[in-house]
């Protein structure tokens, strides 16, 4: 028997990821501006699409992290690190840091008899986090450090494991954080793939009576990740389920920064699962804890704050096709004096794509060059910043080509 192993057309592709993330023909149709009549015959490959501009449509509508991955070209996973590493950022040895393990070292170049003391582990982790928030080469700093401290956590950890050391549990705790740095960063540059596998690998190591917030941070990593590969639903369930096993957790603060941080991805969840209703319950609750949250008691290892809520308001707005209603958002963030450079490369480059979608060139280009202000190299390695900066070298506006021309050039487009 002949199996035939025939690629899915772009019409199928639309279809089944319009029917995964739970929208009907008709909400799909509109925000692309056609009518559901034309959506059906692209379905069933009776139509083709008739241009570059639908195809991007299309792709922003059904949350295609890359256009090229609805008609059917290498996934955008494998493409987008293909693009980081050409435009110097090498990203191989975190990479093969994050499948490797002590029992196997497929990737090690040298033997290490023994690994560095914890402390030192524990301080090599806190500077990455400082360079990932404050520094303006984040992304190379991260690339260069990172994937020594996951080596040698990792091996601290399997040590301790088989010898029943006292350093298991701080051990854990110092892997689990060096893990969520490291799917922070594959987000950010959009391989989502291997983000999903980083953000599971501590849910195995920790264990829930002796550290409940750390599991309930890792368990938002874990929902973050199914969230941006397109499972929304589920996202929202793996959200809202640890935020039940947190609430019920001893010595936890009530309703803290990881608690809310669960609440609103749930809420964005929700939204991209097209229960609206739930959605606006679940930000509303989340945006009530961040005004209620003191500065001290934020966290950097989840997405949460006043700020960020407003943010998220903005990408559910934006994954809705509401980009008026994103703008407004917009306008009204109120970023600290104090901001750390990842808020305020998220903010501007959110805000200029949402400018983008709405075809004023202009006011993107502004938001852009706020980011890149804040960090050159976001504009250079983050997924949204060449989506926005794409969009507006498609438009090729007179009036705004000689600033274009520039930030093309900082994110190693031109």
């Amino acid at each position: 028997m002949v199996v035939n192993h025939r690629a899915l057309h772009a019409g199928e592709r639309i279809e089944l990821r319009r029917r995964r993330l739970g929208l009907s023909r008709r909400v799909v149709a509109q925000l692309a501006g056609r009518s559901e009549e034309w959506l059906r015959q692209i379905e069933r490959g009776h139509r083709r699409l008739d241009s570059i501009e639908m195809v991007y449509r299309l792709a922003e509508v059904l949350r295609f992290d890359d256009p090229v991955e609805l008609i059917g070209w290498p996934s955008s996973s494998i493409s987008r690190a293909r693009e980081i590493g050409e435009m110097g950022l090498q990203l191989t040895a975190l990479n093969r840091a994050i499948m490797d393990h002590p029992s196997t070292q497929a990737f090690a170049t040298t033997t290490v008899d023994s690994p560095p003391p914890l402390a030192t582990v524990r301080e090599a982790l806190e500077e990455c986090w400082r360079s990932w928030l404050g520094s303006s080469h984040r992304y190379t700093e991260i690339a260069t450090r990172l994937p020594e401290v996951l080596a040698a956590a990792r091996s601290i950890r399997a040590a301790a494991q088989a010898t029943s050391d006292e350093q298991l549990e701080e051990a854990g705790r110092v892997l689990a954080e060096a893990y969520h740095l490291a799917r922070f960063v594959l987000a950010r540059v959009g391989n989502h793939q291997l983000a999903w596998l980083v953000a599971d690998r501590p849910i195995g190591i920790l264990t829930q009576p002796a550290q409940p917030t750390l599991v309930a941070v890792s368990s938002w990593h874990v929902a973050s990740a199914l969230l941006a590969l397109g499972y929304p639903a589920e996202s929202r369930d793996y959200a809202l389920a640890a935020a039940r096993r947190l609430a019920t957790a001893e010595q936890v603060q009530a309703e803290g920064p990881v608690y809310g941080a669960l609440q609103l991805l749930a809420a964005e969840g929700a939204s991209s699962a097209n229960d609206l209703e739930q959605s606006e319950r679940l930000a509303t609750e989340a945006a009530g804890i961040a005004e209620r949250l003191d500065a001290e008691n934020r966290v950097r290892t989840v997405w949460f704050g006043v700020p960020e809520v407003a943010i998220t308001g903005m990408d559910i707005a934006l994954r809705l096709g509401r980009v008026d209603d994103a703008i407004k958002l917009a306008a009204d963030v109120h970023l600290p004096d104090d901001a750390s450079v990842d808020l305020l490369a998220r903010y501007y480059l959110t805000t200029a794509y949402a400018y983008g979608r709405k075809g004023e060139d202009f006011a993107a280009i502004l938001a852009l060059q706020g980011a890149e202000r804040a960090s050159p190299e976001d504009l250079r390695y983050d997924w949204m910043a060449h989506r926005t900066l794409q969009r507006l070298a498609r438009h090729d506006h007179h009036l705004t080509r000689r600033d274009l021309t520039k930030l093309l050039a900082v994110a190693g487009l031109a």
